[in-house]
């Protein structure tokens, strides 16, 4: 027969390893943060040594070697936390009645709207984008890509292939952006044309697309996106 004791102590450990759990993840929110905003006041735009997190964090080494091997893995970490919230976003601003290159056009230019505002974010989520492990992000963009390629009748022998030459474009605009730190409108939606007539649009109804896209996203971010920045005012 169980005594009150014996109930108690599971109770009073099972708290113990909550409170445990939730102090590691603070701590790791903690120096996340700390890599982020040191990253931010660099000069340039390099990922700060771990002794500069440390002092942003207001932390020892050893804690910081407790959560990550180094900063380049908490910058991968972080990353992938951003591709998370921008999923989040995505899911907000696009909806699966809206046609597939329509949805196409809004996620490249958020990607690279967002870049425009917060060059660190950019940074962050770029590499992310080359390690390529957030399966909610790359399975919508799969998704629409293969619904585009098919909307437009575009015949199509290896779709790796095209998912290779859209991703790659989109990184290298996140990249081209977040680097520069300048708010390139024209930049911005040139590269969207382009990667829309790669998937079969014609270049006047692509031109078209962009801009209506653009005012879409423009139009409806302030109200549902709490990061949202207008990049071209």
């Amino acid at each position: 027969m169980k005594t009150a004791a014996d109930k108690v102590i599971p109770e009073a450990e099972d708290h113990r390893v909550r409170v445990a759990a939730e102090r590691r993840h603070r701590m790791r929110l903690r120096l996340q943060d700390a890599i982020v905003t040191a990253y931010a006041l660099s000069p340039t735009l390099q990922l700060p040594s771990v002794e500069d997190v440390c002092a942003e964090a207001g932390v020892s080494r050893a804690t910081f070697y407790k959560h990550f091997d180094s900063v380049q893995d908490a910058a991968d970490a972080i990353g992938e936390s951003m591709l998370d919230e921008m999923t989040v976003s995505l899911e907000k601003m696009i909806t699966l009645d809206q046609p597939p290159i329509e949805r196409a056009a809004i996620g490249i230019q958020m990607f690279l709207m967002r870049s425009a505002v917060d060059p660190a974010w950019g940074s962050f989520v770029s590499r992310a984008f080359q390690m390529r492990k957030n399966a909610d992000v790359f399975s919508g963009i799969d998704r629409d890509l293969r619904g585009a390629l098919q909307e437009k009748g575009k015949e199509i022998r290896n779709f790796d292939a095209m998912r290779s030459l859209v991703l790659g474009a989109t990184l290298e605009g996140i990249r081209s952006v977040h680097q520069t730190g300048e708010r390139r409108r024209d930049y911005v939606e040139e590269l969207t044309t382009t990667i829309l007539c790669a998937l079969g649009a014609a270049p006047e109804d692509a031109t078209d697309l962009v801009r209506k896209t653009s005012i879409y996203i423009r139009g409806l971010a302030l109200d549902c996106l709490e990061w949202w920045q207008d990049p071209w005012r």
